[in-house]
């Protein structure tokens, strides 16, 4: 249901051949609007909101919320959430129950879980607030930071938990889909011993409900791994029991207590969903896999009275992963009650020290994370090592660099799940935040061999590290060799897109201005070979081929930008590579394919290119024609020049004295002569376009320019830029 707490007239026709909105049925209320569509299961809505509209679309997996906390206070229940709307009263089509639903303004928050009461239960949303109300008594009112849900005159009949007893005592209000009796372990390992038997003597085809039973018995007992072999002998006799969702449940049940969660997958049979304790172990398995804490501390606090009704073996496995999961997602009120009630269970001392850390007492935190880094047990040994670092590196008392190398020292304190993911993942963190980055990305590009299973999202984490490199400027601050071998080996990790092409053309610019032509020009072309565009590489192609004209290698040149060729190209790197091309034929000697590849071209730059060609051609008639057409583009008819506009005069001047071009040359003079002021290129100007000699009169100023021609050699050497030095 999607709930409008205006009334919209809201026209679904355009929808009828759509796959899931297609379905959707429209009510208007006196104070609302609100919107039915059937969803297949396990599809779900992710809501967003533009500058005017709401935008509701259909995705196959629930969307990341930052979940709305529920909080006891004064006997009413507390629900803060970002930015309240106004609450609709709607009636549930399907059981006719009075729903009090309280929108948001602002997206991005919903209840992560069913919690139920005497008096009402709260339902799991996408967006907002939604209460089920049992008793008569309920309301649920917008405040300025949320929404509070009160009952009658003595408040609602509900108190956050306070010991083992009243949370049991909830249990019995919660849904299960399997039984595990709460019997001592002596009654327990009896049962099993006649289980066995019982099955021992039942014929083979009628074996699977006694294995079953014998698997939930030892379930009970916590042993996972051995009732993970049972079920899988079950189902392996029992087509029956092969296609059971409760089967697949329970082998995954039992895998959880192996601490094999990637087996658990039989828990997602969506025939599973609506049993309390269904939602507590897909809560365990997303523990185990270190998700988003923050959901699975809802789910826990909704659920925790299952966990603690189960026998003292079952839960006391699982109790240290909930009670520490519970702090991480914020769900402080449960874990300290919970806490409380086990003050001598030294398994959830772990908890405790992160209890003490989200109260703000560093230094009890410290002190129980490294008794435990004493501990016997070496997961518990890696974990409160690892709090321990980052706890001092929030305090101060590490920076960084000292935390990364102490985090290194513990990275094989514990090998082969998600804990040492997780702690690969942190340690190239700091790494790259110390600048350590070729450190931290050759971390990564470990960790992705070791978790192939996670491959995927761990090459995301190497382009993410990548590209924050290029784009925060951090390679400029690495030494030219350290950014050469950095690049190598990291080549493939190019972002694409056009931002990623920007990023691109900037790493290449740098690689370029290196004065290592040895070592750079190997990795211009790794990285052309491995550019994700076709733009990408045509521009490390430009590149490398520029930096083997700098190296004298014509044929290289043309090499590197046949290589990267590619169609519908941009038309500056069209124009560079042109040029690139145009100047490598010229120099192996093919001037006429160097004049006819910049015939495409009509821009400044080209005719300027044009014109170079001609001039170590000799051929001054034409490249007078060039300097035409390049100083028409580039010197203004008036104002002030330039140096470089000035040159380009210069240069015109001497082709039209080659070429014996009298009429330009006076035209010139006659133009220009004032605009190119004095020194030495002015100078040279007007000693090229000064008239001939013609009478008598005249020999005084040729001597004057005879004089001048011969002082002006030295300040004209001086202009020339200083020879680039051999590598």
């Amino acid at each position: 249901m999607i709930v409008i707490d205006q009334r919209r007239q809201i026209d679904t026709a355009p929808l009828h051949d759509d796959p899931v909105f297609g379905t959707a049925s429209v009510q208007i209320l006196p104070a609302a609007t609100v919107v039915r569509i059937k969803l297949d299961t396990g599809m779900a809505l992710s809501v967003s909101k533009t500058a005017h509209a709401w935008r509701i679309t259909a995705v196959p997996a629930a969307p990341k919320l930052r979940p709305i906390s529920a909080t006891m206070t004064d006997n009413r229940l507390v629900l803060s959430a970002a930015v309240p709307g106004t609450v609709v009263t709607i009636a549930d089509p399907e059981t006719g129950a009075t729903l009090l639903v309280g929108t948001q303004l602002q997206e991005g928050q919903g209840i992560s879980a069913l919690r139920r009461s005497a008096e009402f239960a709260l339902l799991p949303t996408w967006q907002g607030v939604a209460v089920e109300a049992i008793a008569d008594t309920l309301a649920l009112l917008p405040v300025h930071d949320g929404f509070v849900l009160t009952g009658g005159p003595d408040g609602l009949a509900l108190s956050p938990p306070s010991d083992v007893a009243e949370l049991l005592a909830h249990a019995a209000g919660l849904t299960r889909q399997f039984d595990f009796p709460s019997l001592p372990n002596q009654a327990l390992m009896q049962r099993l011993r006649r289980q066995v038997a019982d099955d021992a003597a039942t014929p083979p085809l009628a074996r699977g409900p006694k294995r079953l039973a014998v698997a939930k018995t030892m379930i009970s007992l916590g042993l996972g791994a051995e009732a993970q072999g049972v079920l899988q002998l079950a189902v392996a006799d029992d087509p029956n029991e092969a296609t059971s969702p409760n089967s697949a449940a329970l082998a995954s049940i039992a895998a959880l207590l192996a601490k094999r969660p990637e087996d658990a997958t039989g828990l997602n049979d969506p025939q599973l969903s609506g049993a309390d304790d269904v939602s507590l172990w897909r809560a365990v398995r997303q523990a185990e896999m270190q998700a988003d804490p923050a959901p699975t501390a809802a789910i826990f606090t909704a659920t925790l009275p299952v966990l603690l009704a189960y026998p003292a073996a079952m839960r006391d496995r699982l109790l240290p992963l909930v009670a520490e999961t519970l702090v991480a997602g914020g769900e402080i009120a449960t874990a300290t009650a919970l806490l409380d009630t086990r003050k001598d269970d030294a398994a959830l001392d772990l908890a405790r020290g992160m209890l003490q850390e989200a109260r703000g007492d560093s230094v009890g935190a410290l002190v129980t994370y490294d008794r435990l880094t004493q501990s016997k047990d070496q997961s518990v040994h890696a974990r409160a090592a690892v709090r321990a670092v980052d706890l001092r590196l929030a305090s101060g008392d590490i920076d960084a660099k000292q935390a990364g190398d102490r985090l290194d020292a513990l990275l094989y304190a514990w090998r082969g799940d998600a804990q040492e993911r997780s702690l690969r993942e942190h340690l190239a963190g700091l790494r790259a935040r110390t600048g350590e980055w070729r450190s931290a990305l050759a971390l990564l590009r470990e960790t992705e061999a070791i978790f192939p299973d996670d491959k995927a999202a761990i090459h995301a984490e190497l382009t993410d590290m990548f590209t924050a490199l290029l784009r925060d400027d951090a390679e400029d601050a690495l030494a030219p060799l350290e950014l050469v071998a950095l690049v190598e080996e990291n080549a493939d990790l190019l972002p694409g897109g056009a931002d990623g092409e920007a990023l691109q053309a900037k790493l290449a610019d740098r690689l370029l201005a290196l004065d290592l032509p040895k070592r750079a020009g190997p990795v211009l072309e790794k990285l052309m070979q491995a550019a994700p565009t076709a733009i990408g590489r045509a521009g490390f192609g430009a590149r490398l081929a520029s930096l083997r004209l700098r190296e004298d290698d014509a044929v290289g040149a043309v090499a590197a930008l046949s290589a990267s060729a590619g169609a519908d190209l941009p038309a500056d790197l069209v124009e560079s590579r042109t040029l690139l091309l145009a100047d490598a034929d010229a120099r192996r000697g093919d001037r006429d394919a160097a004049l006819a590849a910049l015939g495409s071209l009509k821009t400044p730059a080209a005719d300027e290119a044009r014109a170079t060609i001609l001039e170590r051609a000799n051929e001054w008639p034409a490249a007078e024609k060039a300097l035409t057409d390049y100083a028409a583009k580039s010197v203004p008819h008036e104002g002030k020049l330039d140096d470089g506009q000035r040159r380009t005069l210069l240069r015109l001047a001497t082709a039209a004295a080659r070429a014996g071009d009298d009429a330009t040359l006076t035209e010139l003079r006659q133009r220009e002569t004032a605009r190119m002021a004095s020194g030495p290129l002015a100078d040279m100007f007007r000693l090229l376009t000064s008239a001939q000699v013609r009478g008598v009169a005249d020999l005084k100023r040729s001597g004057q320019e005879a004089a001048l021609a011969r002082g002006l050699s030295g300040e004209l050497n001086a202009l020339q830029p200083p020879a680039r030095p051999s590598p």
